[in-house]
């Protein structure tokens, strides 16, 4: 039942891929499920594909992390962005002893009131809204006691004045673990879908597709995990915005010579981190991203864009969490996350 179960969700998480043409930075709509759902998450890149234990924040990132380990669990993150947009996330999982593990999440993504104007600036004295949420429902099994597998459906809805587009999106994935060599690892399927209604008639909005991949290592006797997720495996170039002065030509004594930025491309594809577990209560990411470093540093001061900072911290059984990400010299993105497991609070109240 679990392997034709798995069968399934692959063939149509691929189904839905082959409706999806390649896509690259600046074409896609729906952009706020690619956003960081937790302040771990956010801190080591903006992706974790090999975190799985009693947070069920992460199943947004890969369903298969849902679990008895995060059964009864709530979370809430919540993302400040530039002026008054505002990004909130909250989810909540239970798991049933022989049905599964099952998670119900919302995301939404605030723009704020936006003045109506013509295109010489006159008020029309009216006011607007931009609205984007997803709603997602998501599923996880056991294969065997140390691989998870999980799949969720999300709906999509996008707004912005009377424009409005809505879709459906799959995730697929799984998840695996070894706790006594300190590994975790994760491959999933991202945003697999069509968009069923889209903002007008000559619109060609997609959804935002990844192919995702994730490990990270315990270094035994050590406080320290090494972490690696890639993104984007589906398309090997996605440098941007591709342009001709991009390329810079090299002349050689004999020939013109165009560079073809191999390393950079594989490179923008990887997330590296790092987390210090600082004591029982205490953790610590640094974390770095390849492609927002090289996409939006400005060129002559680079400072410490690409990189992320965070921590997690347990009081009295609940778990607070925060990062900052580095943008540009001129700021950066706060997370603040709190994840709640109800049943530890219920075993609280027994004693």
């Amino acid at each position: 039942m679990k392997i034709s179960l798995l069968l399934t969700v692959t063939f149509l998480t691929i189904f839905f891929q082959s409706e999806l043409s390649a896509q690259t930075s600046g074409q896609q709509s729906f952009l706020s499920l690619t956003f960081p759902t937790s302040s771990h998450v956010a801190s080591l890149g903006g992706q974790d594909l090999a975190t799985w234990n009693k947070e069920s924040a992460y199943f947004f990132q890969n369903p298969a992390t849902l679990d008895v380990r995060n059964n009864n669990s709530f979370f809430f993150n919540y993302t400040p962005l530039s002026g008054k947009i505002q990004n909130t996330v909250a989810g909540f999982s239970y798991s049933f002893k022989k049905r599964g593990n099952f998670g119900l999440g919302i995301q939404f993504l605030d723009y704020g009131v936006f003045e109506n104007t013509d295109e010489n600036g006159y008020d029309l004295g009216k006011t607007f809204y931009g609205k984007d949420f997803a709603l997602t429902a998501g599923y996880s099994n056991s294969l065997t006691d140390k691989i998870n597998y999980g799949a969720s459906v999300k709906y999509v809805h996008s707004a912005i004045e009377n424009y409005k587009a809505d879709g459906f999106a799959m995730d697929a994935g799984l998840i695996f673990q070894d706790t006594t060599k300190g590994i975790t690892a994760g491959v999933v399927i991202k945003n697999a879908g069509v968009v069923v209604k889209d903002f007008t008639e000559t619109s060609s909005s997609k959804l935002p597709f990844d192919l995702q991949a994730g490990t990270s290592k315990k270094l035994i006797h050590t406080p320290f995990t090494l972490f690696l997720n890639v993104h984007d495996l589906n398309q090997f170039d996605i440098r941007y915005p591709k342009v001709e002065t991009q390329q810079q030509l090299i002349v050689d004594s004999t020939e013109l010579k165009v560079k073809k930025y191999t390393f950079d491309k594989i490179a923008r594809h990887a997330n590296l981190a790092l987390q210090i577990d600082a004591g029982k209560f205490l953790r610590l990411d640094i974390g770095y991203n390849h492609q927002r470093r090289q996409e939006l540093a400005y060129e002559i001061r680079k400072s410490l864009a690409g990189f992320s900072f965070g921590f997690q911290l347990e009081v009295k059984k609940i778990n607070f969490g925060y990062s900052y990400s580095v943008y540009n010299i001129s700021g950066g993105q706060n997370n603040l996350s709190l994840s709640v497991n109800i049943n530890e609070f219920v075993g609280v109240r027994k004693m």
